[in-house]
């Protein structure tokens, strides 16, 4: 029995015969999507980059303690990076973003209603995109039929992302600017109390000199007072007094701590993102062009009929030696 091949002069001689259907396949492919560019919805894409900062480097650790900022990178690494993608997919991030560019206005949706929500976010999860490049920044982008709606969106994405991405940093310090400001109250009230003790024992005395020990160079010399039990009085202001001075000063403390942790948390300080490129109403729609659109056809529809042609010249030399 004779086996059936091809070499390479047999597959020339074989889509030279053929090259007939070859072309009218080749042309009809083109046709079509030709057709499928031209009637296909065009959809624009709005585009942003940015860099993400060191949340660090604006730490009150940075600011205010004499930290040294020379080993602190301006930049976010990896794990910022991860954060902020993190964020970016959360729902609550998208719903900021849908509010933020009034999605529900411009798809005539019901956000509150209970599929109005579920379409709503899963059209913008379709559009929706944001990725790390190779530079180590983060690139987003929303697509849309109409240009100025997408640079919108995509602006207030990087707008509710990084509103959020500082929140969390922020939200640790008024935690602890909170409990600095509660424990600041609560000395408050043990110094006005000391205070109002230490002024009926000075009235019931007569003692109106200093009698701090933990006030450095101070120096008492004899103490003037009246009333019975003088020296009574003496051990017992200056044990009062030494604990005023002790809380006064821990105020003092607290207060430049309270100051500390208020810095940067306000709505517009220290931003966590650089932005680089800012979001423009697309010219052209995304996608690719025409002539890279007719390149594609042109080969798709080259490559399957050659490969069709092949194929079914190569099942009959198959059937035509069986038999």
């Amino acid at each position: 029995m004779s086996t059936t091949r091809f070499d390479l002069v047999d597959i020339v001689r074989i889509i030279e015969r053929r090259k007939r259907f070859i072309l009218v396949v080749t042309l009809v492919t083109l046709v079509l999507g030709v057709l499928v560019y031209l009637v296909r919805k065009k959809k624009y894409e709005g585009k942003a980059e940015f860099f993400v900062s060191n949340p660090l480097y604006g730490d009150r650790s940075n600011l205010f303690a004499g930290g040294d900022t020379r080993y602190t990178d301006y930049f976010g690494n990896e794990d910022d990076v991860d954060h902020v993608l993190a964020l970016a997919e959360s729902d609550t991030v998208q719903l900021g973003i849908i509010l933020a560019a009034g999605l529900d206005t411009a798809y005539n949706m019901n956000y509150y209603e209970r599929f109005g929500q579920n379409e709503l976010h899963k059209k913008f999860k379709k559009n929706f995109d944001i990725k790390r490049t190779e530079y180590q920044h983060l690139e987003v982008s929303y697509k849309d039929a109409d240009p100025f709606l997408a640079a919108r969106v995509t602006n207030a994405a990087v707008h509710q992302i990084e509103e959020k991405f500082r929140l969390f940093y922020n939200e640790r310090k008024r935690n602890s600017h909170n409990s600095i400001k509660a424990k600041i109250r609560e000395l408050d009230s043990a110094i006005n109390f000391l205070t109002d003790t230490l002024t009926t024992l000075r009235a019931e005395s007569g003692i109106i000199d200093i009698l701090s020990p933990t006030r450095e160079n101070l120096i008492v010399g004899s103490v003037k007072g009246t009333g019975p039990n003088l020296g009574r009085y003496v051990e017992v202001i200056q044990n009062f007094e030494a604990e005023k001075d002790m809380l006064v000063v821990d105020r003092a403390r607290y207060i430049s701590l309270l100051n500390q942790y208020a810095t940067g948390v306000g709505s517009n300080e220290m931003s966590l993102f650089q932005v680089i490129t800012e979001a423009k109403p697309p010219v052209d729609p995304a996608g690719p062009t025409l002539p890279i659109v007719l390149a594609a056809c042109f080969f798709i529809g080259l490559f399957f009929s050659v490969l069709w042609v092949l194929l079914m010249t190569y099942y009959k030399e198959i059937a035509a030696t069986k038999s």
